[in-house]
């Protein structure tokens, strides 16, 4: 099945009003707000997309339809203005309590309320134009930050009998633009407490979107038929001084991002396979000159969603490997990040969700800590404690079960168990977590 922008429409709305047939929606978000439908017709469970949501997306989130919510301006038979009346604005709140086990480094058990409060601005900014933004309050740091933010322009048109959408887009950090979960940017666990893998590694440059509000790029895209997908961006730093650990610091070049995608879209079922990637240089400790770390980032990655009307189901699944040069570290050292995620939604109400993932890489006490660095030197990729083995290798699972009364309102429990942390099996249970969270988009 192949989409135009006037088949996009067709099936939006007639795709929307089908599912809130299926449940009621009291959803009203930025995007239902622009087209008048209900948030799942874009997606399964916010903020994973349908294959009309990935259109939209591609479209620079600028498809009407028709409900007489914009307002326009022609010139020349040219349409030189189009803007929505109804600022497409959201808000989205996150609470949350967790327990660990045993190794809890802060109060245990951790209550956040809110843990995240944001503010959205997604939708129509003119002609072909589309802007995604938001906007977080971190009650941590008692801050506002900008947080992930999009903007691109689009256009489709025919060429050699299929149909090619074409864009420009800037966002502010590697895989912000993707139209995929599979990416570790929009990737599971989601609006969940605890993201990422944990451990004292921390693990690939783009496996722990080190660079998330911490850069900024610029680029354009090409997607023909819903089926070849290919985007090249160009990455600079923003924040000079900003970083995660001693190396994952400011970029210190230009850092070129590419992703390759084929997919096939439409009916009840979707896939992609594809692979992603960036060549980066980053200044150590946040500096802003010295010593330079050089990372090059590989990945592959696939997805394939059933969205029935009753039901969904989703299996993804991406492996990151990451070469290193370090100045101080002999050799070449690599890490390792994977992980293969499932999950099960019934009548976009009850869900179970499970995640098995793993970091791994060459052992070093350098770059880990280890039995060689007794806490003299501070390691070079850890950010948290130390490691005592000289290796980052942590593997585990997530278990998440979740309740959805209204599409735009999700509780949840989650479970994170480790069998291995930081090189080591014995004691790797002590960082497990149990956390309860709460999610309203609004």
């Amino acid at each position: 099945m192949k989409f135009s922008a006037g088949k996009l429409a067709t099936a939006l709305v007639v795709g929307g009003a089908a599912m809130v047939g299926a449940q009621e929606a009291h959803a009203v978000p930025s995007f239902a707000r622009q087209l008048g439908v209900s948030c799942a017709a874009c997606h399964t469970v916010e903020p994973q997309l349908t294959s009309f949501g990935r259109q939209f997306k591609s479209l620079a989130y600028t498809f009407n339809s028709g409900s007489g919510n914009t307002i326009g301006y022609e010139q020349d038979n040219q349409k030189r203005l189009a803007i929505d009346k109804i600022p497409p604005i959201a808000l989205m709140l996150i609470a949350d309590q967790s327990w660990q086990n045993k190794g809890a480094s802060t109060p245990n058990p951790s209550a956040d309320f809110p843990g995240q409060y944001s503010l959205f601005y997604a939708g129509r900014a003119g002609t072909d134009l589309g802007v995604f933004s938001q906007l977080t309050w971190d009650p941590t740091t008692n801050s506002v930050g900008i947080d992930n933010t999009d903007v691109r322009y689009a256009k489709e048109s025919q060429v050699g009998g299929g149909n090619l959408v074409w864009g420009l887009d800037a966002n502010n950090a590697p895989g912000v633009g993707d139209l995929w979960q599979d990416t570790p940017i929009w990737g599971f666990p989601f609006y969940s407490p605890v993201q990422g893998t944990g451990g004292a590694a921390d693990g690939t440059l783009l496996g722990n979107v080190v660079l998330q509000q911490t850069s900024a790029g610029a680029g354009g895209y090409v997607w023909y038929n819903n089926t070849w997908y290919a985007q090249v961006m160009f990455y600079r730093g923003m924040n000079p001084g900003s970083t995660v650990n001693t190396l994952q610091g400011t970029l210190a070049n230009t850092a070129p991002y590419w992703r390759l995608a084929y997919s096939h879209e439409g009916g009840v079922n979707s896939w992609e396979v594809g692979t992603f990637g960036i060549d980066a240089k980053a200044y150590q400790s946040g500096a802003t000159g010295g010593p330079e770390v050089g990372y090059l980032d590989t990945a592959v990655d696939g997805q394939y969603e059933h969205v029935a009307t009753n039901y969904s189901y989703t299996i993804r699944a991406s492996y990151i490997h990451e070469k290193l040069t370090v100045p101080t570290v002999s050799g070449n050292p690599t890490v390792n990040q994977y992980q293969v995620n499932g999950q099960y939604y019934w009548h976009r109400k009850y869900g179970v969700v499970g995640q098995y993932f793993g970091t791994s890489g060459t052992k070093s006490d350098k770059l880990w800590g280890g039995p060689t660095n007794t806490g003299a030197t501070t390691p070079l990729l850890t950010s948290d404690v130390a490691s005592t083995t000289g290796s980052p290798d942590t593997a585990g699972e997530i278990l998440q079960l979740n309740y959805l009364p209204w599409i735009n309102t999700k509780f949840g429990m989650q479970y994170v168990a480790f069998n291995k942390f930081d090189g080591a099996a014995k004691n790797a249970s002590d960082n497990n977590t149990f956390s309860v969270f709460m999610w309203i988009m609004m």
